[in-house]
């Protein structure tokens, strides 16, 4: 143990440019207690040794060359995740405390130590639980560099840090997420903030946006879901990749107020979508009416063709400065778009038996589509 810190403290004082006299300068010591540190004749007292680890930026258990059993720690988190799902969120804390003692420069332990806390603090809101939180969520961030779990960065532990907030200083909360909303992404938490402040027009405002990119982004994910569904060539991926459209259907005719607008024409996508995966379970017939409905809908859209959704739509109550304007890259009509799609799907990256399933649908389309 002795021989690992000799060369650890060697190694962090070279890693940052540090001569002997620079170590000892900043601890106020001689230049030689560094020398017999380094050399392994002598040791640094215990307080010293956590100076040194925080001003290494690294934990006791680094500097010192300890290994930390990583088993032992999952032991700790599943039993703490264990009595929070049981509901004996004090028991949990219990867990957290004597675990903080233990590995205090530990990352997983930090970080899972802080949600132990934040979670006990929504069942019994006790401001000290809150204080932990916060605490050990700015110093998990010290202890980054040790983290393995890639959904995991100073980003989301920033957000957690505002969740926790939130159940004590709303005005504090509030300043978080407005500096972490990247492409809107705190702007649900930013709006149930707002309605605690009264400000009941403004937290509309930040709903309708958000409602208007979940439309967008759930459109996104259900043809690219679909799209690697029918392209399995399963007769089973099929059928769900038309259940699929049907739902994403439900949230279209459940939002649209009846107005031309940007949905209407993100309805013709699903209806075609949905035909292709038909075609491909040969069920014709209502394949058949799928690109009917599209057809008449396409081209009512393309008479009075709209980009935005701005009053178009149920649930609207965005401000009057924002812009809704969708520009995408199926095609300026709606009844290109169809085609387009068709083109697409039909093209080089889908199997050639999976193209042959959708071939009905296509000729389908193109018969009505020149009939008219």
């Amino acid at each position: 143990m002795q021989h690992k810190l000799s060369e650890n403290i060697k190694k962090y004082r070279k890693e940052m440019n540090l001569t002997q006299s620079d170590l000892a300068e900043a601890f106020g010591i001689t230049e030689g207690a560094v020398s017999k540190w380094e050399s392994g004749n002598t040791v640094p007292d215990i307080s010293l040794l956590m100076d040194l680890a925080d001003f290494f930026d690294i934990s006791v258990d680094t500097l010192l060359g300890y290994s930390i059993s990583s088993k032992n720690i999952d032991d700790i988190i599943g039993k703490m995740k264990n009595l929070l799902d049981e509901g004996k969120y004090d028991e949990a804390v219990s867990v957290a405390e004597k675990a903080l003692v233990r590995y205090p420069g530990n990352f997983k332990i930090l970080y899972k130590c802080a949600h132990t806390y934040g979670t006990a603090l929504r069942q019994s809101n006790a401001k000290e639980y809150c204080k932990k939180a916060i605490e050990l969520y700015e110093n998990s961030i010290r202890y980054l560099y040790q983290n393995t779990d890639p959904e995991i960065n100073e980003f989301v532990i920033k957000m957690e840090i505002a969740h926790v907030k939130f159940w004590d200083d709303i005005d504090k909360a509030l300043a978080d997420f407005e500096a972490l909303n990247y492409m809107g992404v705190s702007d649900v938490q930013i709006a149930r903030i707002l309605m605690r402040k009264g400000k009941t027009d403004e937290a509309l405002d930040k709903y309708t946006r958000t409602m208007v990119r979940a439309l967008i982004h759930d459109l996104d994910m259900a043809a690219g879901m679909f799209i690697a569904l029918v392209s399995t060539g399963k007769n089973k991926a099929f059928v769900e990749a038309s259940e699929l459209m049907e739902w994403y259907l439900a949230i279209i005719d459940a939002t649209s107020n009846g107005k031309i607008s940007y949905l209407t024409k993100m309805k013709t996508v699903v209806l075609a979508f949905k035909a292709m995966s038909l075609s491909c379970s040969k069920d014709y017939e209502i394949m058949r009416q799928c690109l009917d409905e599209a057809l008449a809908l396409a081209k009512e859209f393309d008479k009075k063709p709209s980009n935005d959704f701005n009053g178009k739509i149920k649930f609207w109550h965005a401000s009057e400065d924002f812009s809704s304007s969708v520009y995408d890259e199926i095609g300026c009509s709606a009844v290109d778009g169809i085609d387009n799609l068709f083109d697409e799907m039909m093209g080089k990256a889908t199997p050639d038996a999976v193209v042959k399933k959708m071939k009905e649908a296509r000729e389908y389309w193109d018969s009505i589509k020149h009939n008219e």
